[in-house]
């Protein structure tokens, strides 16, 4: 079988396709045929040494979505999304791969309303940001939350389940061009940031209250924007830093307004938190209230164009290769 595998890491890293021996069954365990893996932004901070407890050489992509060949849970030919979580593509050979066996714990059959590809972009996306939103921010119905990153796929999910959960989602976006991705997204409101002043715009949206909770995915000197738009004793919480992982913030606006800045990190779920997520997303979309957004999919030898869409940051969704 063919396997993508990232021989070294760092500003250059280097990525071949390899010929492996298929995964054999095994108790507890699922062969899978892979349909579609995805590259995201862990993916990406892998593949550049950015995290320092992956070793190469390394399969990436922790959630997948593809076909059951052999399970002792599952009956064959089953259509299963897959939640890797922190460890595979990480610590353990991950999915951009023809064949993968994956701890049955780890599976999730689709709805027949999904495609591979919508199953693909579920797992991680989707439980990431449905445990920040009530895990670690509490949301309440009612809420106003600010949501930045919307065009890529945690943000897309933020964005469907702040809804869901009946509370006010307001974009923050920095072009036009993802503007109109966070109204398709299901946004209340968007504002832009070339044009905007954030507070400012907040302020307004709010009648001078400021939003209750604020969901980062963006991080860089965006978060002390986001800090002072949310209400006196309201909630930050911090998920993703691609816009760099140094922010200037300022301690005053958090110490004087009782303000908290909270982290979120999928290495921290245990299974069982996992397993309720999934099942309380799948409601969701049994309902129709949530659905995935792709960007691009990818042939599995064309990764260095799926890995460049990646870094270029203009992609709006999730981006797949598919064996």
């Amino acid at each position: 079988m063919k396997s993508l595998v990232c021989t070294s890491f760092g500003a250059n890293p280097s990525m071949v396709i390899e010929e492996r021996p298929k995964p054999l069954p095994r108790p507890g365990y699922s062969v899978i045929k892979m349909h579609a893996a995805t590259v995201n932004q862990l993916s990406g901070q892998i593949r550049r040494g950015l995290f320092n407890k992956a070793k190469a050489p390394l399969v990436l992509s922790n959630d997948g979505a593809g076909t059951v060949e052999d399970s002792d849970l599952f009956s064959p030919g089953t259509r299963v999304a897959i939640y890797g979580g922190g460890q595979l593509g990480s610590m353990k050979d991950g999915l951009q791969q023809d064949y993968v066996s994956v701890e049955n714990i780890s599976l999730f059959a689709l709805p027949e309303t999904m495609s591979f590809d919508e199953g693909a972009a579920l797992p991680i996306n989707y439980v990431t940001a449905y445990q920040a939103l009530t895990g670690v921010g509490h949301i309440e119905a009612g809420q106003t939350i600010l949501i930045s990153g919307v065009a890529g796929a945690v943000g897309h999910a933020l964005i469907e389940l702040s809804r869901a959960l009946g509370a006010r989602p307001i974009a923050v976006v920095p072009t036009p061009l993802k503007a109109e991705a966070a109204r398709k997204s299901g946004a209340s409101a968007v504002i832009d940031l070339p044009t905007d002043t954030l507070s400012d715009v907040v302020s307004s949206l709010t009648t001078g209250q400021g939003a209750d909770l604020a969901l980062d995915v963006v991080g860089g000197s965006l978060l002390r924007d986001l800090v002072k738009s949310v209400r006196e004793q309201g909630s930050i919480v911090s998920i993703g830093f691609a816009g760099g992982s140094e922010p200037c913030l300022d301690l005053a606006e958090i110490v004087i307004h009782e303000k908290r800045l909270l982290g979120y990190d999928a290495w921290l779920e245990t299974k069982d938190t996992v397993s309720n997520a999934f099942n309380a997303i799948l409601s969701f979309v049994q309902k129709g209230a949530v659905r995935p957004v792709i960007d691009s999919v990818w042939a599995l030898d064309d990764f260095e164009n799926a890995y460049k869409r990646l870094v270029s940051r203009q992609a709006v969704g999730t981006i797949l290769t598919r064996p």
